[in-house]
């Protein structure tokens, strides 16, 4: 069975059997979905859809096939690939590997959908890539259903501004009486956060710390402890950049 065209996002791809690749797909009616791109290596109708395949580029796709692992039927180019010079390109494919490991297959998220779009092109343009990362974080937690309360407390309780709180990734924030401990959030911070999440407020270095770090346990947890390899390959990248700077 073939579906009509849809928009699409290439997350991934390699190899597949002999002469065809196996495609990761964010589209945004069939959510996340594997297909098979045939007869990549032929000059024909396969090997045309092989060259389009590229991620941060927007298509027209059009799957087939009844069983889970679709086939592309069709594909076409729907606009100018975005460019992520140098670091930028991290950012893009840390969104596409948090995509393939925590969005379940074939649940459409328009909504998100349109945040990478808008992620990827903020990026691009350098708008503040920490935090554009930090939003589509937030948006990806909230299509998953763990969004992130930062308003209230595992109780449903409004924050206090003279209150302390825990981070615990199955509960939200949990208030506390150590003020002392590491990890402790106040409640100032968090009502800052909530303004920067809900009216994009501007935040501080301390805050966007403190954001950095409770994303980061949020993120860990999700991934039941399964490092992410972008996160090395980035290390990596770093680490050949300095000792290029120092040679």
């Amino acid at each position: 069975m073939k579906n009509a065209v849809q928009p699409a996002w290439v997350l991934g791809r390699r190899a597949y059997r002999d002469s065809s690749l196996l495609v990761e797909l964010l589209t945004i009616e069939s959510g996340r979905t594997s297909a098979v791109v045939k007869g990549v290596h032929r000059k024909q109708r396969g090997g045309s859809f092989a060259s389009l395949m590229q991620p941060f580029c927007p298509i027209l796709v059009g799957l087939g096939g009844r069983a889970e692992l679709k086939y592309v039927s069709s594909a076409e180019n729907a606009g100018v690939a975005i460019s992520l010079p140098g670091e930028h390109l991290f950012s893009g494919l840390y969104m596409n590997e948090l995509l393939v490991r925590l969005l379940p297959r074939f649940d459409a998220v328009p909504q998100l959908f349109a945040t990478y779009g808008a992620s990827l092109l903020a990026i691009s343009e350098d708008q503040d890539p920490e935090l554009t990362l930090r939003r589509f974080e937030l948006a990806l937690f909230e299509a998953l259903g763990y969004e992130i309360q930062w308003h209230r407390d595992d109780r449903g309780r409004d924050v206090s501004g003279n209150r302390y709180y825990v981070f615990a990734h199955d509960r939200g924030f949990v208030e506390t009486a150590e003020s002392e401990v590491a990890g402790v959030l106040s409640g100032t911070d968090l009502i800052a956060l909530n303004a920067w999440y809900r009216a994009g407020s501007t935040l501080s270095n301390h805050s966007r710390r403190i954001l950095k770090r409770v994303m980061r346990q949020a993120v860990d947890y999700r991934l039941d402890g399964r490092p992410l390899k972008v996160r090395e390959a980035l290390a990596q990248w770093r680490n050949l950049g300095q000792a290029a700077q120092d040679s």
